[in-house]
């Protein structure tokens, strides 16, 4: 009575275990589609990159997602299911061309830092040249006025006293 109480405690936790992976995931939903499409074209416009025409295929899919919903809850599965369909491709179109905009996007925002940090030195160094090559010429033209002065002595005159 034991053994069977046990064996069947086992299979028990063994089918829990088991049973999400064995039991077939549904497709994922339009809503995590298009929050994924969303979140890939944030990202390149915040590395600094544009694409305007994949954010207008987003926004048509937007539309065709909301067109579907009416149409369901009008009760018209079909026409939504078409729209669903269209909204879908649509969405999987803007996730296959977001990674190369997303790199080439990465990629100016790249060549913007090294042009950054590379032009900031040479401007400290050429300013500090000029600084350096303005006082040696400015002591120069000191130098060249003392030798043109005359020097005069000044004697005191005795016959005051």
């Amino acid at each position: 009575m034991r053994a069977s109480f046990w064996l069947a405690l086992s299979v028990a936790t063994l089918m829990i275990l088991w049973a999400p992976h064995a039991l077939p995931q549904p497709p994922e939903s339009l809503d995590a589609v298009s929050y994924q499409a969303f979140s890939g074209l944030a990202t390149v416009y915040r590395l600094g990159g544009q694409s305007p025409e994949l954010v207008a295929k987003l926004n048509q899919a937007l539309a065709l997602m909301d067109e579907a919903r009416l149409k369901l809850l009008q009760g018209n599965g079909a026409e939504a299911s078409t729209l669903q369909g269209q909204a879908n491709s649509l969405l999987t179109e803007v996730l296959n061309q977001t990674p190369p905009v997303q790199q080439g996007a990465a990629n100016e925002q790249s060549l913007k830092v090294w042009l950054t940090f590379g032009i900031v030195p040479v401007a400290v160094l050429l300013s500090t040249l000029l600084f350096y090559g303005s006082l040696t010429t400015w002591r120069r033209y000191e130098k060249s006025q003392l030798f043109q002065m005359r020097i005069i002595r000044v004697v005191p005159d005795e016959t005051k006293d």
